[in-house]
């Protein structure tokens, strides 16, 4: 369930049939998360992770669907991470290095969180994620939820095999 509940955040919400020491591995190991973040859009990716608080990620990915004027193939999305309850909860901020359209107008553009809590259910994982500090600009949270269905179907081939 993907919910767009104003135009600032999106909200997320799967069942995987995997355990939640599984999921935490998806979310928070580089080879991993080069596995399922950018979705189809990801080949060559590479990722980092400090997972401490404090620490510092990067998911980056060779990419054909550059925009005009953006002065790279390379796009990335990266962060600090500021909670971690390891199986838990996980809350890192976001910024994009890649066109995302609002951050093409040369103004500074804020970092937006990401909320993550894990729960584990049976044998399976509910992950609730919660996408806030979206520009209100009319379409990118819409954007945004969809990118996050995807990511989560890129997620599952990943951790339900």
């Amino acid at each position: 369930m993907i919910e767009n509940p104003d135009g600032t955040e999106v909200y997320g919400s799967r069942r995987f049939h995997a355990p939640v020491s599984r999921l935490w591995r998806a979310f928070t190991e580089p080879a991993d998360m080069a596995g399922w973040m950018w979705a189809g859009q990801a080949k060559n990716c590479v990722a980092q992770a400090d997972l401490r608080v404090g620490g510092r990620y990067s998911v980056y990915t060779e990419s054909d669907a550059t925009a005009d004027g953006w002065s790279t193939d390379w796009i990335g999305r990266l962060g600090i991470y500021a909670v971690i309850v390891p199986e838990q909860q996980l809350v890192y901020t976001l910024h994009w290095d890649a066109p995302v359209g609002y951050n093409q107008s040369g103004d500074v553009v804020s970092d937006e969180a990401m909320l993550v809590t894990f729960r584990p259910h049976g044998d399976e994982t509910v992950v609730e994620l919660r996408h806030v500090g979206i520009p209100d600009d009319g379409i990118s949270a819409v954007e945004h939820g969809k990118a996050l269905a995807s990511e989560f179907d890129y997620l599952a081939r990943l951790v339900e095999d």
